[in-house]
């Protein structure tokens, strides 16, 4: 059986970009340019201590949290959920959403878009650097 290795990703050997404020880290692992996925696009999200990300909306992409460590709170759409690790989240399209972390370790979150999002990518489109 032939494998193509671009469908077995290591996050250790991809790309991590890091916000400006050094409060959220991102590292995209499966989309249309990491693998020809069309139809949606995961990675992994980190929140900082004490940090909080920008209210967010995807009108047109549905989006999946698993929460890998960590916890905090998430508002969506006006109501206030506690998350942690081992939790599901699921956000529809078109609901705006807000993660905070309360805790003391990074919220991490494994998220899926389905499908990818419009527009440029998070990390170009805020000017994140690449950090490795």
């Amino acid at each position: 059986m032939n494998q193509d290795s671009k469908w077995v990703i290591d996050p250790r050997q991809e790309p991590m970009w890091q916000a400006p404020d050094a409060s959220r880290k991102l590292n995209l692992l499966i989309g249309p340019a990491q693998c020809g996925a069309e139809h949606f696009a995961a990675g992994t999200f980190h929140l900082a201590p004490g940090c909080e990300t920008m209210p967010d909306i995807h009108p047109d992409a549905e989006e999946l949290y698993y929460v890998v460590s960590g916890a905090g709170r998430l508002v969506m759409d006006g109501e206030e959920f506690r998350v942690a690790e081992g939790m599901a989240v699921y956000i529809p399209a078109g609901v705006e959403h807000q993660s905070f972390n309360d805790g003391e370790e990074d919220l991490v979150y494994f998220y899926v878009f389905g499908p990818p999002p419009g527009g440029a990518p998070r990390q170009e489109a805020e000017n994140w650097t690449r950090i490795d």
